[in-house]
């Protein structure tokens, strides 16, 4: 009679060749990953002009610093804030944005964002008409440092553990930190705490049960949990070892949504276009996903046990 070390690992090779598959079918038939979740908060956005922040350098250095401002992707300049009555709390520090600085392509006078030059007249209809000339910075400061914040999108109050008991049971034994507020899910290693947004902001209760046990799922590679490479050495590692731990912890979620009953139309295929989001940063060896397959069921019986 085979032993449960066995079981797991003939399970874990049987589910690992399913999700192969799946994500073959899908790399010929490709499904878009959508965020689960509805927040203005979703990406930075100029809180005077409305415009979202261009360049994924601007973009990137402000989704992480709002996160020490639980989310809100809201920001301005010290004069747009001054501007809007509003004005910057004092001792507060912003974060620096860099822009591209645009020439006039024909008398090299400065153009700015401007759709005609002010010197020669030329009309700046196409690139070729501007060239870049460097780069300039400023400094934004979020929307919770000004003296009167904007406030924050009303969501619905919803009981996420209604309907979803299970689920709801495996996160209260598993006793995390969690956070919740803002438009962002994430684990921290460095605060050992999950963030997520409230369960009235997801599409479904079921999306919000599927990322928070996807967040979960990476809480469990803390050092003194599973102690994943990938969760410990958040600072040293590779671009393939954060690939490699965001497929444990889908995976890991994909198991933990069927172990816990967590299902609608198409979370299925949200698994799986998250999933092929990332295989592509790996290579496509089968051995790579039953690798993580393994550690994703490690993940499971890590949480119901």
């Amino acid at each position: 009679m085979a032993n449960a070390s066995t079981t797991f690992a003939d399970t874990d090779a049987r589910i690992a060749a399913e999700i192969i598959a799946a994500l073959d079918k899908h790399a010929s038939n490709p499904i878009g990953w959508k965020m689960p979740w509805d927040s203005f908060a979703g990406f930075p956005v100029n809180a005077v002009t409305g415009k979202s922040y261009g360049g994924s350098y601007n973009a990137l250095v402000l989704m992480f610093a709002a996160a020490r401002f639980g989310g809100d992707m809201r920001w301005a300049g010290f004069g747009q804030w001054r501007g809007k009555k509003n004005p910057v709390k004092k001792d507060e520090h912003g974060v620096t944005i860099f822009f591209p600085r645009f020439a006039c392509a024909k008398c090299n006078t400065s153009a700015g964002w401007a759709k005609k030059c002010r010197k020669c007249g030329q009309e700046f209809k196409k690139s070729a008409d501007k060239r870049m000339v460097g780069f300039s910075q400023s400094t934004v400061f979020n929307n919770q440092q000004t003296v009167e914040p904007l406030p924050m999108a009303e969501v619905k109050d919803v009981d996420p553990a209604e309907g979803f008991e299970a689920a709801a049971a495996i996160v209260a034994k598993a006793g995390a930190d969690v956070r919740h507020g803002g438009g962002r899910a994430f684990y921290s290693p460095s605060g050992d705490y999950i963030g997520l947004p409230e369960a009235g902001a997801f599409a479904t209760v079921a999306d919000y049960w599927s990322t928070s046990l996807h967040e979960h799922a990476h809480w469990t590679g803390h050092a003194s949990r599973l102690a994943r490479v990938g969760i410990t050495r958040p600072n040293g590692y590779s671009r393939e070892v954060y690939a490699y731990e965001e497929l444990v912890a889908e995976i890991a979620a994909s198991f933990l949504c069927k172990h816990a009953g967590v299902d609608r139309p198409g979370l299925d295929d949200q698994h799986i276009a998250y999933l092929a989001s990332w295989r592509k940063a790996l290579t496509d060896d089968p051995s790579i996903i039953r690798k993580a397959v393994g550690e994703a069921g490690k993940v499971l019986r890590y949480l119901t046990k």
